[in-house]
């Protein structure tokens, strides 16, 4: 069982380390091939997750028992110790001998018996320190590099929010990033309400309950594969984080009015629109790649969003024919992710220099919904980071060449208060993604 756990989860440590493969793709696309067993499917899947969520932590724990240093060791046996350290230190369910013995079989296979030996005795190590209560601890004496470390956030990331947030909370925010986020969702008003879906769940043996603050969204007690069940099936709920919620509420969506949605895909924004809308007017939902437009408009006809239509285009380029067009644009531009990094742990490895192009196609896919709103419309302009040159220095630029724009009154839903056009949200305060949202209103005349 473990074993072939292990093997699966190796496979995809792999397949992130030399192809890019992210391990929501792994999981959903080859973790199958694997033929595992629910409880052995979930096992792969966490260690998976897990190493790569805390692997400046694991490596700082091998570096410290290791007469070899990590880059010189065979990739495919480092990803063995990674594995074991995981299993030693993080789950308390897997007895240490057992993660050592997985370990050891699994560098024998893939580095022969010197692996194995180099395997075994670095993880006897490890296991013996840890169950001494003796694990290094990072040096304090540099915080930025000891947060990065202790919580493997990218240190330029730490180093920015430290800026913004002071130290003491950035730890907060660190932490609260290696958290288990717990699974929400949207409820379909076109079909059923909260309460009668919460007790429809419960029928089905899956434990809900209504959010505390986002109305029309429900928080998952119960585990397992929601996409699964017949609530789902039938177009009951969509699972979707609070945040994300967020931009049509700030637009004040009403029946009859016409809707564009820039970047639409996976379409969870624009589900909501047609909600609001009752499917009254026009909803456009736009997106560059032609099969996830597809895929909307599949997610559509099950929802009930019979007014939803698609349009495969890049957002980023003016469409002549949508100019003054909408009454409301949703803008949920792409961007680095650092906001949704305790649920996407492969964003931790994206290097900052690869993300400074993001703020010009921002501004230019902003630029294309502002010439879609028609005088007296809104525009939200939100992202899933907490980057300031992505958001607030995004809307700032905006606005700066946009004088027939202006910042408008941002009310939130569930008593979380108001905000002068813009708001950023963060896990450790509000116990949802990582999220920035603006909403601008083009002035009339």
């Amino acid at each position: 069982m473990a074993a072939s756990a292990r093997s699966a989860a190796l496979a995809g440590l792999k397949a992130q380390r030399t192809q890019g493969t992210w391990p929501d793709q792994f999981v959903k696309n080859q973790l199958p091939g694997f033929a595992l067993e629910g409880k052995d499917a979930a096992l792969a899947a966490r260690l998976l997750y897990g190493v790569l969520q805390n692997q400046q932590l694991i490596d700082f724990y091998l570096a410290q028992y290791s007469k070899i240093k990590l880059n010189k060791i065979a990739p495919q046996v480092l990803d063995v110790l990674r594995l074991g350290v995981y299993q030693i230190a993080f789950l308390d369910k897997i007895p240490a001998w057992a993660a050592v013995n997985e370990s050891v079989n699994l560098a024998r296979k893939k580095g022969g018996q010197r692996a194995a030996a180099f395997v075994n005795g670095l993880l006897r190590a490890v296991a013996a320190q840890s169950q001494a209560g003796r694990l290094p601890e990072p040096d304090r004496g540099d915080f930025p590099q000891y947060l990065s470390v202790r919580y493997s956030h990218p240190l330029w990331y730490v180093r920015q929010m430290i800026e913004i947030l002071g130290p003491q909370e950035t730890e907060a925010l660190c932490a609260a990033d290696n958290q288990t986020a717990a699974v929400t969702a949207r409820v379909n008003r076109l079909k059923t309400d909260a309460e009668a879906l919460i007790g429809l769940l419960a029928r089905q043996g899956i434990e809900a309950e209504a959010h505390p603050w986002m109305p029309d969204c429900i928080v998952f007690r119960s585990g397992g594969d929601l996409t699964a069940c017949p609530a789902f099936q039938q177009g009951l709920f969509y699972i979707q984080d609070p945040a994300s919620q967020l931009p049509p509420w700030a637009l004040e969506i009403h029946p009859g009015e016409n809707v564009i949605d820039l970047c639409a895909a996976p379409g969870g924004k624009s589900l909501i629109a047609a909600q609001m809308q009752r499917c009254k007017g026009n909803l456009l939902a736009m997106d560059i790649h032609g099969f996830k437009c597809e895929e909307m408009e599949k997610t559509a006809r099950r929802y009930g969003a019979e007014n939803l239509k698609t349009m495969e285009a890049d957002s980023s380029r003016l469409r002549p024919e949508l100019l003054e067009r909408a009454d409301k644009v949703i803008c949920d531009v792409p961007c680095s992710g650092m906001g949704i990094l305790r649920k996407k742990a492969d964003i931790r490895f994206k290097a900052e220099e690869r993300l400074a192009d993001l703020p010009e196609l921002q501004g230019k896919i902003l630029d294309c919904a502002a010439a879609y709103c028609r005088p007296g419309g809104r525009v939200v302009y939100s992202t899933c980071t907490t980057l300031p040159r992505e958001n607030e220095e995004v809307a700032a630029a905006f606005l700066a060449r946009r004088p027939d724009f202006a910042l408008a009154p941002l009310t939130l839903p569930g008593g979380m208060g108001a905000a002068q056009g813009y708001r950023t949200f963060y896990p450790h305060r509000e116990g949802v993604d990582g999220f920035f949202i603006a909403c601008l209103e083009r002035k009339e005349g």
